[in-house]
């Protein structure tokens, strides 16, 4: 009996269960409840209870206690859940990624070593600058013309004109035909007063120049062949019409339509043409009666109106990236390839004894808009 006592005061004693020596013990042992202070600045659970049992074994009173706190919060002295006197308290919260994380900056890149990943952003692309505005439009185009200048002749043969600028004989000199289409150059400046029309309207104004020439009829007849022009000196003809036109282009199908860069357009007003014929000495040719006075000069003015139906080809449409690079640089917005019928009638409004100057033809060229 003595060594089993000594060898049970000797063992540990158990956290939360008491082990009783005598088995004859006939009442459970007496639960008892012990008040645990609070901590310190605790707002929470200040005031944690516990729990034990007290087991008497031999005269010697064993008391074992199970703290509640445990149970029910954090053990006592801990951080979580806890404001601490002088301290903060706030709750940990998880990352959120709501928000767009911005783009890391070059620097930032190159530090981290990824090349790859900083060739892409030295390639962003920069922004589409915006189309430089459109105001006019400038035309440079040609075709045959002939001036109708006998139009209004009823006598007998050749008119005055065909008789010195038409066909003629080789070997004789003598007029055998009409005369042939000279080339006709012309030069038209737009201002297109507004663009809100699906297309520009606007004020135009063309000047255009053609020419003929033929060796110079002898007045005196024939030379010593039987010639009845000469070989050394010439006569030209020069007429020049210059119009104020009304002019509306469509471009709302070019604009849209990437595949249909169709421009149609219309051009009328009136026109007023200059015309001038020279010499062989390359002066204006005169009219002198028998005693030798000038009573004409050959030159003068009439008035009359113009027609223009054309369509231009876009040429954006070949590569649109380089028109763009090229209306920012130059300030050009189109180009195009021109074909246009034009009427011009200049015969002072039908007068019958007017100069006649016009003529209809066909014109090609080229234009840009900017």
């Amino acid at each position: 009996m003595i060594a089993l006592a000594l060898l049970l005061a000797a063992a540990p004693a158990a956290a939360e269960s008491s082990v009783s020596t005598d088995s004859n013990a006939s009442a459970p042992p007496a639960e008892t409840v012990v008040t645990v202070p609070a901590a310190p600045g605790s707002e929470a659970s200040a005031s944690g209870t516990a729990t034990g049992s007290t087991t008497t074994t031999g005269g010697t009173t064993t008391t074992t206690q199970t703290r509640q706190g445990e149970l029910f919060g954090p053990p006592y002295g801990s951080r979580v859940g806890e404001k601490r006197e002088g301290e903060v308290w706030r709750p940990i919260d998880a990352p959120t990624y709501s928000e767009k994380q911005p783009v890391p900056s070059e620097s930032a890149v190159v530090g981290q070593s990824n090349p790859d990943l900083a060739d892409t952003l030295k390639k962003k692309k920069e922004p589409v600058a915006p189309a430089s505005k459109q105001r006019f439009a400038l035309e440079v185009k040609m075709g045959p013309y002939l001036a109708d200048v006998d139009r209004n002749w009823n006598g007998p043969g050749f008119g005055p004109y065909a008789k010195v600028f038409g066909e003629t004989d080789p070997k004789t000199g003598e007029t055998i035909g009409g005369p042939k289409k000279s080339l006709y150059g012309a030069i038209a400046f737009e201002w297109q007063i507004t663009q809100k029309l699906a297309g520009p309207l606007g004020i135009g104004v063309q000047w255009s120049m053609a020419r003929d020439k033929a060796l110079a009829p002898l007045a005196d007849g024939p030379d010593e062949d039987g010639f009845l022009r000469s070989r050394a000196d010439t006569v030209r003809f020069t007429v020049m019409p210059i119009a104020l036109q009304a002019v509306y282009r469509f471009e709302l199908l070019a604009d849209k339509v990437r595949w249909a860069p169709f421009v149609p357009y219309v051009k009328a007003g009136v026109a007023y043409g200059f015309w001038w014929t020279k010499n062989g000495n390359g002066n204006i040719a005169v009219i002198k009666d028998g005693e030798g006075k000038v009573v004409d000069r050959g030159r003068g003015g009439v008035w009359g109106y113009q027609l223009n139906l054309g369509m231009m080809l876009r040429l954006d449409f070949l590569d649109p990236d380089t028109a763009r690079r090229f209306d920012r640089v130059s300030g050009i917005n189109h180009t195009y390839l021109v074909g246009e019928w034009q009427m011009t009638r200049l015969a002072n409004f039908g007068r019958k004894d007017s100069m006649n100057l016009g003529d209809s033809t066909w014109l090609l060229g080229l234009a840009m808009e900017f």
